[in-house]
């Protein structure tokens, strides 16, 4: 399988200029010159023209700058990719070019660029090219997530001036928390660890089992408010029962019923109470005291009566008794007496005048025992009417008091039932709070989380995790191996010397296993950016190493940005190439030549792997160094990337 290399990276200006930086494939291409002169922004270009939701190239270049394009080549296939570059306060362009073929010539203005299309279709085109996916899918849709695409493989392209020699960032774009997880999951792919239906299913699954993980925990919350809703809905309906609103709550019914049950007392009407009148009162209380009054006069009547009625028989008795005595004298034949002694019979005046008086005393004693035997019936009929009065009275009052206590009780429970109505108007307004407040959550409609936990078993099921295990140790396995090759023979220092390198794909990292103690070693631990450096190389060289290996889909292109660094740092932006011409050298000189070795004899047993090295320093003295260097862009030629005579745009 031929693998792909970059043929030419060109720049098309406002005027119809065009920049071309050719490189020569399946070799070492060494780009060097000054500070500023746009070395790096080969790398950026690149990016760009992979797909790059930014632009990230300076601003020099924007400015004279109208489009970048990309001529890939791969044996007698060519692939061009060009992308509109936007001015400078414009993010992006979502304008870009595809074509491929062979002999494809180089556009020199922007219309003369093939194929015109979107950012995700131009991916998408450049992923079928390289060989990414397996999967047919449109290249935005949901489902499509998680799979492996070509901006997946710019960590196994590029070592940035980020990476080189960081302790912390092994590969490039792994230092982007929102880019790392992504380029993590699809590197089993590039690994040949698992295909494409698989790393979305397994994409799938863990969304799937985050999922599940969150609606278990909804549920296990949703259970607990429950329990906590039921708790205090029986509460409630307690305290209603305890005041006449509802039933004595089962604790056994369910908290549906309860709820319900309190629904209905939050629909119940409170009746008004009235309290009675004041003025009712005092007339109940003033009749009271009218009947009481009208009693005790007609007991004293009666009192009066009856003292007349036993006099009136006592005078009876005493007439009645002077009469038995005076009618000795009607025996005595008065009324028949004449002037004689009605004893003797003599005649006598005084006789006659006694029997004249004892006549009249006897018809008076008779007259007033007829009085008496009138009157007293008449005292005695007085006597029971005042009696049947003063009864009517009394009945009269006892039910005035009856009254008066009937509104002193109604005034009393009436206070009473407004303290009670107060008391179940707060439990209803609590009710009615508790069910907006804490009802709701229980009707939210809840996922049936047993068709979550099927899909789920079916994924896992077609997810062979033991296999892609086993593929995945052995590629690192084997990565590990090529990389601890390429290590021993880069410049180190202790505690490095001699050891080997121990891949990990999982986070990803890279362990040092010390030589002679064999200790395990972490990348902070090895202390020298020299170490970092020689890492970072053995790692992209092993990692491509093992892709032609297993005709992984990921270009056969190595970018390195200027691994001299830690042996050459630079002192400022006005630093010029550092041209090494076979003076006495130092160790630096002598380390940075074991490096150049090292990619002109790797570059060469790799086919089909092209490397950019993108370099401070320029080795005239090495043949090997001159003859691969395709541009110089030193201060003395005033060579940059983008002439400095090119107008600017006046879009800006």
């Amino acid at each position: 399988m031929t693998r792909w290399n970059i043929a030419t990276i060109f720049f098309l200006g406002v005027s119809g200029q065009r920049r071309e930086v050719t490189f020569a494939a399946d070799e070492l291409n060494i780009i060097t010159g000054a500070s500023g002169t746009g070395k790096s922004t080969l790398i950026k270009a690149i990016d760009y023209c992979l797909g790059s939701s930014k632009c990230e190239l300076p601003a020099h270049v924007r400015r004279r700058s109208i489009a970048v394009g990309v001529k890939w080549v791969a044996g007698d296939a060519e692939m061009i990719i060009g992308r509109v570059i936007p001015p400078v306060g414009q993010a992006t362009s979502t304008r870009m070019f595809t074509s491929t073929g062979r002999n494809l010539p180089l556009p020199e203005t922007v219309d003369e660029f093939e194929g015109t299309t979107t950012v995700e279709a131009a991916k998408a085109f450049i992923e079928r090219a390289f060989g990414i996916g397996d999967v047919i899918s449109e290249p935005d849709a949901a489902a499509a997530r998680g799979r492996a695409t070509v901006r997946h493989v710019t960590p196994y392209l590029f070592v940035t001036k980020e990476v080189i020699y960081s302790e912390s960032t092994l590969l490039h774009g792994l230092e982007k928390a929102d880019k790392a997880r992504d380029i993590i999951a699809a590197m089993p792919y590039f690994l040949r660890a698992t295909d494409e239906a698989s790393a979305i299913d397994e994409r799938r699954l863990r969304q799937l089992q985050r999922a599940l993980e969150k609606e278990e925990a909804k549920a296990r919350s949703r259970a607990a408010a429950e329990t906590a809703l039921k708790q205090r809905a029986t509460n409630l309906l307690t305290e209603a029962h305890r005041i006449g609103l509802a039933k004595s709550p089962s604790l056994d019914a369910p908290e549906a019923t309860l709820l319900a049950e309190l629904k209905t007392i939050g629909e119940t009407p409170l009746q008004a109470n009235t309290y009675p009148d004041e003025g009712e009162l005092g007339a109940l209380n003033r009749r009271r005291r009218e009947i009481l009054a009208e009693v005790s006069a007609l007991r004293r009547h009666l009192q009066a009566t009856r003292t007349a009625l036993r006099e009136a028989t006592g005078f009876q008795g005493a007439v009645l008794r002077q009469r038995d005595k005076l009618m000795l004298a009607e025996h005595l034949h008065l009324d028949g007496i004449a002037e004689v002694c009605p004893v003797c019979e003599a005649p006598s005046e005084r006789g006659r005048e006694a029997a004249r008086a004892l006549r009249t005393t006897l018809t008076k004693v008779r007259a007033e025992s007829v009085a008496v035997e009138r009157v007293r019936p008449r005292l005695v009929e007085h006597d029971r009417a005042l009696e049947e009065e003063i009864g009517q009275l009394n009945i009269e009052l006892r039910r005035i008091d009856d009254q008066i206590q009937t509104w002193l009780r109604q005034s009393e429970e009436t206070r009473r039932l407004a303290d009670l109505g107060q008391l179940r108007a707060h439990l209803l307004g609590r009710i009615s709070f508790f069910l907006e407040a804490s009802v709701d959550e229980p009707r939210q409609a809840t996922r049936d989380l047993s068709v979550l936990r099927a899909e789920i078993a079916e994924l896992e099921a077609r997810v062979d995790k033991e296999a892609k295990e086993i593929k995945l140790r052995r590629a690192e396995a084997r990565i590990s191996q090529f990389a601890s090759e390429a290590f021993v023979a880069l410049p180190t220092v202790a505690p490095c010397i001699g050891s080997e390198l121990d891949f990990s794909s999982r986070q990803p990292e890279v362990t040092v296993i010390e030589e002679e103690s064999g200790a395990v070693l972490r990348l902070p631990d090895v202390g020298s950016d020299q170490n970092y450096l020689a890492i970072h190389i053995a790692l992209s060289f092993a990692l491509q190493r093992y892709f032609q290996t297993v005709n992984a889909p990921v270009p056969g292109l190595l970018v390195l940005d200027q691994i001299s660094r830690p042996y050459f740092p630079t002192s400022g932006e006005d630093e010029d190439e550092a041209e090494i011409s076979g003076d006495e050298e130092d160790e630096d000189v002598q380390a940075m030549r074991k490096h150049i070795d090292f990619l002109f004899s790797e570059t060469a047993r790799r086919k089909g792997l092209q490397v950019l090295l993108i370099e401070h320093a320029y080795f005239a003295d090495d043949p090997r160094y001159v003859n691969a260097t395709r541009e110089r862009w030193t201060r003395a030629s005033g060579q940059a990337l983008i002439p400095l005579n090119w107008p600017a745009r006046g879009d800006e």
